[in-house]
């Protein structure tokens, strides 16, 4: 078993040319990464692409998900050949592995010129799969997808890469086009995990800062699975946190404002959502702006909850860039925290949010 993996992943990294990237490290507020990373805002606002690119390039290898998503943008808006897609696909994967959602839906953007219909032959099962978890990740309730195709697109170390759902995408994509690569797609290995054996690859991929990972650990909890340990789910989540995986942080945040009743703690959920916004999590910046307003866990202050939602917008959150718009457009200045509403709108279409790209042209 082990031989025929490591011959999928050699043809897959050789023809596709894939240097993985470590997880995403985790920065802290006195950290330069995040003025650099404006810097790269500025000059996309200005139109400068290439030094926008420059700095939001030097921002996602200091390790700033936001940054690595639109540098991931820029990379594919001026691709012109399948490399430079596949090259702004690993930058969104960067951000998706951290916990950046918008990036994960952007990884399929990236390979969606790829697709089958629009490329030569892949060479390698891998790449084959890889290309139809894009083609998914493209329509409507392809989400898993999207992730999945951002985890393979750098996962080279342990626990290595999931062939069990690698055989399932291939499998889908032979269904709807024979392909050279289906007899060896038929020949990856099936069957499902143990639930422990499913925890321990959930575990090690949270740890090293893998979002998939981090919410794999939550989905059970906040559905209150039967049969679930959830001791050990919400101590794999701590320990991540511990060790400055803002998704734990921000999905710990999310379980206790929003879970179960039973668990349900203001306090604590105030006190994650904080050390995920400190990690640069774009949606834990957002809710902890929505819980400054709400008194949440803590005092109402409106000026520091559009403050956060301002830092929310920046670090790449569609969402909060809609919101921001909608402050400003209503506050006397027409700004809000210092982004004038027409900016706060460009960048909200810029993120993907549709609905701001029209309210923008009114």
């Amino acid at each position: 078993m082990v031989p025929r993996m490591n011959f999928a992943l050699t043809c897959f990294i050789a023809i596709v040319g894939l240097a993985a990237k470590p997880a995403i490290a985790e920065a802290t507020y006195d950290n330069p990464v995040i003025e650099i990373h404006r810097g790269g805002l500025a000059y996309d606002a200005a139109g400068e692409r290439l030094a926008a690119l420059s700095m939001f390039g030097q921002a996602c290898d200091m390790g700033l998900p936001a940054a690595c998503t639109m540098a991931g943008q820029i990379e594919h808006e001026t691709a012109s050949n399948e490399k430079d897609h596949i090259r702004a696909a690993r930058m969104f994967a960067r951000a998706c592995r951290a916990g950046d959602d918008v990036a994960c839906k952007f990884t399929g953007m990236a390979l969606g010129p790829l697709s089958r219909a629009n490329s030569t032959e892949p060479d390698g099962v891998m790449t084959f799969a890889l290309l139809a978890m894009g083609e998914e990740c493209r329509h409507p309730g392809g989400e898993k997808a999207c992730v999945d195709a951002a985890q393979l697109l750098g996962e080279v170390e342990e626990p290595g890469i999931d062939l069990v759902a690698v055989k399932a995408y291939g499998l889908r994509a032979c269904k709807k086009e024979v392909s050279t690569h289906c007899r060896g797609a038929a020949m990856l290995p099936g069957g499902t995990r143990s639930s422990d054996e499913t925890f321990h690859r959930n575990d090690l991929l949270c740890a090293t800062g893998w979002a998939g990972g981090c919410d794999a650990l939550l989905e059970p909890l906040m559905e209150e699975t039967a049969g679930v340990d959830a001791k050990r789910q919400l101590n794999a989540l701590s320990a991540a946190c511990d060790e400055r995986v803002g998704i734990a942080c921000a999905d710990l945040g999310l379980y206790y404002s929003q879970g179960p009743e039973s668990a349900r703690d203001p306090g604590a959920a105030y006190r994650y959502m904080r050390y995920g916004c400190d990690a640069f999590v774009a949606k834990a910046c957002f809710a902890f702006g929505v819980m400054h307003k709400k008194g949440i866990g803590g005092r109402i202050d409106e000026k520091r909850a559009v403050s956060l939602v301002a830092h929310a917008c920046e670090l790449g959150s569609p969402k909060a860039c809609a919101t921001l718009a909608r402050i400003a457009g209503e506050s006397e200045t027409g700004t809000a925290a210092g982004i004038a509403a027409a900016e706060a709108l460009r960048r909200a279409c810029r993120l993907g949010d549709t609905s701001s790209c029209t309210s923008g042209k009114r």
